[in-house]
């Protein structure tokens, strides 16, 4: 074997098994003893899971700190960024998606499905510069670049033709912020555009979705209709979904359902949402995120995203999506058994569903795409947040975490 970890815990079982790895897939899941590979992992009872995947990212304008968003609002975010991309170097934006990237990988991410603004104003500088950072991580992390038009569609036409050019120049999935435009009828036109382009590439759509606290958007409803028309269902993610929050019970229970009959997934943001929505509230304040547990509860498939590190949209965040599964458990209510289990798995294996990942999980013959987490259960993954001590790529290390922590002689054992 060129790699075997000994001693590791798999979720539902209650011995430790050994696993054998060889010519970078899993060859063999034992709980007898194994011999030692070319490399030996003692794991010690930590969890070995299938890495984490990032579902909606933006990798341009990471560690931004400079720029202010004195109000803390989405709008002002937008407006700071629409100045500052238009002299960001290919340089800078490949140096800074590299920390972020090191940052993910570090943490366990070995997926994610990164947003490239495409309008007048970047044109497609951005996109070439994303797609260089890509290939740079080419083998260690893969990242699916959905071309963004968050200036609008319906009434753009320069933006719908750099979206065609997005898609031939390496962008993979067609992106989208229909409530972005004047109304609900320019909203329509704008996924009417996106399928177009969509189909023509046979690509996947993951769209910015009411991103706002104003419950008369409700372009999730338009995008649910015309996922079913199109005969894309399970091929479209909706982001953000803020509106939510703002609906009545019965405007959502009728749109979750065409959410769950479209198998549109949804992705939540919450860290960043809690943060930018509802500031022009007084109490009592909208959280401002997707009604997590009535999608969960509907059969919906709910994942999470990171979205922003340490710029005008967030001025936080460390791309861990441990962290990012923990503030949707607590800012969702997610605390039952069966909910827990559904946060600790939106960055796994809910997220992968939603990117489609051919070769994931955790099984005899699947890419040796691992992550320890020292942990026995969901609930105590989420609870300590603890670091990952070994990250691998198709059966090869490619991060090691240590941490120690010495007491002084007075501290009671």
């Amino acid at each position: 074997m060129d790699l075997t970890i000994h001693h590791a815990r798999i979720e539902g079982a209650e011995q430790s098994i050994n696993l054998g790895i060889a010519d970078g897939k899993i060859v063999t899941m034992q709980e007898d003893e194994l011999a030692a590979g070319t490399v030996a992992i003692e794991a010690d009872g930590a969890l070995v899971s299938p890495p984490f995947v990032d579902p909606h990212f933006h990798l341009e304008n990471a560690l931004l700190s400079d720029a202010v968003n004195g109000s803390g609002t989405l709008r002002e975010a937008i407006n700071i960024y629409a100045d500052v991309k238009r002299d960001m170097s290919r340089e800078d934006i490949v140096a800074r998606a590299t920390q972020a990237l090191r940052m993910a990988v570090a943490n366990g991410t070995l997926f994610m499905r990164n947003n490239v603004d495409i309008d007048q104003i970047a044109k497609v500088r951005l996109l070439d510069a994303i797609c260089a950072a890509r290939d740079k991580f080419a083998g260690v992390i893969d990242v699916q670049i959905v071309a963004f038009p968050q200036l609008g569609l319906a009434r753009n036409p320069e933006a719908v033709d750099l979206m065609w050019q997005a898609m031939q120049r390496g962008a993979t999935v067609v992106g989208g912020m229909p409530h972005g435009e004047r109304d609900m009828d320019d909203a329509a036109r704008h996924i009417e555009i996106a399928f177009e382009i969509a189909r023509a590439h046979d690509a996947d759509i993951d769209m910015h979705i009411d991103e706002t606290d104003d419950p008369r958007w409700h372009t999730l409803e338009l995008l649910a209709e015309k996922t079913v028309e199109a005969g894309y269902q399970g091929r479209v993610t909706a982001g953000h979904c803020c509106a939510m929050a703002a609906w009545d019970d019965a405007m959502a229970a009728r749109v979750i359902e065409k959410v769950r009959q479209a198998d549109v997934n949804i992705c939540t943001n919450a860290p960043v949402n809690l943060l930018l929505q509802g500031r022009g509230d007084r109490q009592l304040v909208r959280r401002g995120i997707a009604r997590v547990r009535e999608l969960l509860d509907a059969g919906v498939n709910v994942t999470c995203g990171q979205d922003d590190l340490m710029n005008m949209f967030y001025p936080f965040g460390q791309m861990d999506m441990l962290e990012v599964a923990n503030f949707v458990a607590h800012a969702a209510h997610l605390s039952s058994a069966a909910h827990i289990q559904a946060a600790f798995d939106m960055p796994r294996h809910r997220a992968a569903r939603a990117l489609r990942l051919p070769d994931y999980g955790l099984r005899p013959g699947a890419a040796a795409n691992l992550v320890l987490i020292p942990a026995s259960s969901a609930t105590e993954a989420l609870a300590r947040q603890p670091i990952r001590p070994y990250v691998i790529r198709q059966g090869t290390i490619v991060a090691q975490n240590r941490v120690q922590t010495e007491y002084a002689a007075q501290v009671p054992c």
